[in-house]
This record gives structure tokens, C-alpha cells and sequence, in this order.
């Protein structure tokens, strides 16, 4: 997750409607993850030809739990797991596919229970996108389980190149910049604060401001390293905005469509979810539980089109999903944060290698053919 900013406080009550609406999601999501569950297990037993069977090793297991601890702190598990799958040859990349939604499904379902507890964000933009990047993904999923190998590996490569093209935006800047937040402080709250809190007209381009809680329009933050305090306007700044409506919702919806219909192909949801976050104005933070909570959705659900097709390795999927859960809990609940910065440029450099590898093996393929 981002690291964390200045110290905020809110000062306006949340709305009463939050839990009533993140209780509705979690019930749902109990309810698809015991319907997986069931599905997955009813079909490794019944199926005779599903590829790689077997009990997983312990490089398996150590992919699943390495890949998911830095997966919940941002960086992502699509990318860095097909890299190493490609460079230990663990699985065909036919299967690759399959495998990372299948075996990732559990995992990502254990870090959006965890992460929309801990992350503020507005209900129904994450309701919405979740919804939305289920059923792109649904479409996308549907497509994939049947396309030929060198079909996956040419649509998987340039989809990552396009990620990071995306992801080479942000981290120079080319985006916009984390928080540019302005407003000014009312008089009573002032009053209230205190004399140490004078008001804030304008905090500096890129200064990280804590989260305030849905439905809450200001906030008192302390400003490292100056120490300067005051209230900013919550609705009115780029980079702490906990969701969005009208135009923006609508982009945001048609975007989380879009990105949920190639995930499929391997690309992952977490790095152009980010993207997608950052253009909006929201805080980064934000981005977390959406992504979280939209591709614990549709992962398993996706999964469904793999197992008809038997298009993942099973030995490999079982021990991704036993270190994956481990290693998502213990990232969330235990580290809980790395320097977004660096994260970004770590997942930016994995992705240009794997989409690089993935294409170069296409063309020496089809020219082998």
C-alpha cells in the first residue's frame, strides 16, 4: 500500500449508508469464494485430462507466498509470476493464463477482505467498478480459455507493454502528481482547532495527505517536514478524493470494463487500476481496495471458463494458492506498506521484461513453424 502522509483527522461525520453497503459486499463475496471452493474441487476430481496434476512443490508454494506479499503491497502478482514461470519453464505458456487466475483467485479474495476493512474509500464508486471489471472480465475470460498459444503470448506481451507505458507516466510525472490539494479553512473549524492550526490555502503539488473517511468533506492535516497544520477541503483536491460521480464514474466504470476483459490475457488488474485511479483524481490508496475487491470478483469467476477448458496446471495453482494466502495476510496485516515510488518503478521494469520475453518467444515460434 502507499506509504503513509501527514497525520488527518476528520471533522465531519461519515454516512450512516458505508457499512450497510461494504456488509452487502463482504456477504457476496463469502458466498462466491464457498461456490469456488466447491466448483474447483468438484472439477480436479472429476477430470481426468486437467494438466500438471499432482501435489505441489515448494518452489510453487514459494511463488504463490512471494508474489502475493508484494502483490498486496502494490506491485502486483500477474507479471512478476509469469516472468518467473517462463524463466524456471514451470509451466507451458498456454497455461499460464488459467493458471495465475485460478491459482491467484483465493489470495486476492483473502486481501480484499483484509483491504477494504483497513482502506477508506466511497462505497458505491467501489461497488460500481467491482461490478463493472467482473463482467469485462467475464467477456475477456470467455475469449482467452480458447485462443491458441501464440494468440496468448502476442496478446499477452503487448498488453504489458501498454501497462507500462501507462505506468512510466506516473512515475515521471507525466500524470497527475499525487495530491494537490486546495481549500480554505473555515472559521469555525479554525476556532476549533486552535490557534497552532493556521489556514492552508494550498499545499505544495505531490504532498501526500492520510485518507479521511467517506462522506467527510474536510480534514486537519500536519504537513512533514514543515509541520505546517490546517484544514483542506476533502471534495475539492486532487489525491485524497475517495471516489467519484457523474462523468468521472461513468470514465471510471467504462475503464474498470476494460481492464477487467484483458486480465485474462495475464496483464493483471493492479498497475492500469492505479492508472485509472491517479487520471480520476483520487487518492492512490483508493486504488487498493477497488482492485482488490474487483479482482477477487472476477478471478474466480474468470476461473470457471479455465476450468471448462482445462487450461492451468493444477500441482502449480494448488501451491500458488496455499503461499498465497499466507503471504497476503501476513503483508496486509504485518508490514502493511512499502514507498509507492520505488513500487512502481519495480512493477514497471518487471512488466517491460516479461512482455518483451513473451513476444520474442512468439516470433521465434511462428518462424520455427
Amino acid at each position: 500500500m502507499v506509504p503513509a502522509g501527514p497525520r488527518a483527522r476528520t471533522v465531519e461525520s461519515g454516512t450512516t449508508g458505508s457499512c450497510a453497503v461494504i456488509a452487502g459486499l463482504f456477504i457476496a463475496l463469502g458466498i462466491l469464494t464457498l461456490v469456488y471452493i466447491a466448483v474447483w474441487v468438484k472439477t480436479a476430481r472429476g477430470a481426468s485430462d486437467t494438466p500438471d496434476p499432482g501435489a505441489p512443490d515448494a518452489e510453487r508454494i514459494a511463488v504463490g507466498f512471494f508474489a502475493n506479499f508484494f502483490d498486496a503491497l502494490g506491485i502486483g502478482s500477474f507479471a512478476t509470476s509469469t516472468t518467473y514461470f517462463r524463466l524456471r519453464r514451470l509451466v507451458r505458456d498456454e497455461l499460464i493464463p488459467g493458471s495465475l487466475n485460478v491459482g491467484y483467485a483465493l489470495p486476492t479474495i483473502t486481501q480484499a477482505f483484509i483491504g477494504i476493512t483497513l482502506i477508506a474509500v466511497e462505497p458505491w464508486t467501489l461497488v460500481l467498478m467491482i461490478a463493472t471489471a467482473v463482467a469485462g472480465s467475464w467477456f475477456g475470460a470467455g475469449v482467452v480459455a480458447h485462443m491458441p498459444r501464440r494468440a496468448i503470448q502476442v496478446g499477452m506481451g503487448i498488453a504489458l507493454l501498454v501497462a507500462a507505458g501507462f505506468m512510466f507516466a506516473k512515475v515521471l510525472r507525466i500524470m497527475p502528481a499525487d495530491a494537490v490539494a486546495v481549500g480554505a479553512q473555515p472559521a469555525a473549524l479554525r476556532a476549533a482547532a486552535g490557534a497552532d492550526a493556521a489556514p492552508v490555502a494550498t499545499l505544495p503539488p505531490g504532498t501526500p495527505l492520510d485518507l479521511v473517511e467517506p462522506g467527510r468533506s474536510w480534514s486537519e492535516v500536519t504537513v512533514p517536514p514543515t509541520g505546517q497544520r490546517g484544514f483542506v477541503a476533502t471534495e475539492a483536491a486532487t489525491g485524497i478524493v475517495l471516489g467519484v460521480s457523474g462523468l468521472k464514474l461513468a470514465l471510471a466504470l467504462v475503464g474498470s470494463f476494460l481492464l477487467g476483459s484483458i486480465m485474462p490475457l495475464g496483464i493483471g488488474y493492479y498497475a492500469p487500476c492505479m492508472v485509472l485511479i491517479a487520471l480520476l483524481g483520487m487518492n492512490l490508496r483508493v486504488a487498493f481496495p477497488i482492485m482488490m475487491g474487483a479482482c477477487a470478483f472476477l478471478m474466480p469467476i474468470s476461473s470457471m471458463k479455465f476450468f471448462e477448458a482445462r487450461r492451468y496446471s493444477l500441482k502449480t495453482t494448488i501451491g500458488m494458492t496455499l503461499g498465497g494466502v499466507v503471504g497476503s495476510a501476513l503483508a496486509l496485516l504485518v508490514v502493511k506498506s512499502l514507498p509507492l515510488y520505488y513500487v512502481m518503478w519495480l512493477v514497471t521494469f518487471v512488466i517491460i521484461y516479461t512482455a518483451v520475453s513473451l513476444l520474442r518467444t512468439a516470433a521465434k515460434e511462428k518462424a520455427a513453424a
